[in-house]
């Protein structure tokens, strides 16, 4: 989430709100909900609602990811200090991944909670590995990640076992 408290690019940016045509928003990753926002003039607003694909195809959003964005929001705004630990937590995790690991490169923006991993192109290129090593590969880690159930930092070497013992 962006800015000092987590309102945005115009926050983040020290831009005035009033002075933007449109803001919008996704509540799917920050706030663990689902959908998302635009706000603005009335006009800006309806022409986006009516000629947006996503109006066309979508359904109201559940109730349940509904409340979801709410209590977050109000989470974030009663506890400030929640978004200040997320974002050490964000900056330990990056800390530990990018300068250990020979493997995996964190692609995703320094404050990005998502962490978008992929193997280092070094890495793609000396080991000679196609899309399908690469997918395959990647998905180890997500099944060593799942057999845990606290935090882990990853070391991803060839021929390791599994977390059943296999390779």
């Amino acid at each position: 989430m962006l800015g000092r408290t987590g309102r945005g690019l115009t926050e983040d940016q020290n831009v005035d709100s009033s002075q933007v045509d449109m803001i919008i928003g996704s509540l799917a990753g920050p706030l663990c909900a689902g959908g998302g926002f635009c706000a603005g003039a009335k006009d800006v607003v309806e022409h986006q609602r009516i000629t947006a694909a996503s109006y066309t195809f979508s359904a109201a959003l559940p109730a349940m990811m509904a409340v979801t964005a709410s209590e977050t929001l109000n989470m974030l705004q009663s506890n400030p200090e929640f978004l200040l630990q997320c974002r050490e937590n964000i900056r330990t995790m990056k800390g530990q991944l990018d300068p250990r690991s020979d493997w995996i490169l964190c692609t995703s923006a320094p404050e990005n909670p998502v962490m978008l991993l992929v193997l280092r192109p070094e890495v793609v290129v000396s080991r000679r590995l196609g899309p399908e090593d690469q997918e395959r590969l990647l998905q180890e880690c997500v099944e060593e990640v799942s057999c845990h159930d606290g935090p882990l930092f990853l070391v991803l070497s060839l021929g390791r076992a599994g977390c059943d013992g296999t390779n």
